[in-house]
């Protein structure tokens, strides 16, 4: 039996590298999706930031969702 059990250890890193990246890209949607819709209010455009809104709010559901599953599966591992 080998002590290391690399094709597990494989799927760590590779989970960790994918739910890294997606929930970084999520939280940066949620800011500039953020920022869109105040530069569009600026400028009186309202269904532009509306928009925009939603595609921010969009993804903060998203990334709080993805960080909630992801403390849950963490937690609930034997």
């Amino acid at each position: 039996m080998a002590v290391i059990d690399f094709h597990a250890l494989g799927q760590v890193i590779w989970v960790s590298l994918v739910a890294g990246i997606a929930v970084t890209i999520l939280f940066s949607v949620v800011i500039w999706g953020a920022d869109k819709a105040a530069a569009a209010r600026r400028v009186g455009e309202d269904g532009h930031a509306l928009a925009y809104v939603v595609l921010s709010v969009a993804a903060m559901v998203a990334f709080a969702a993805t960080v909630i599953i992801g403390v849950a599966v963490m937690l609930n591992k034997p």
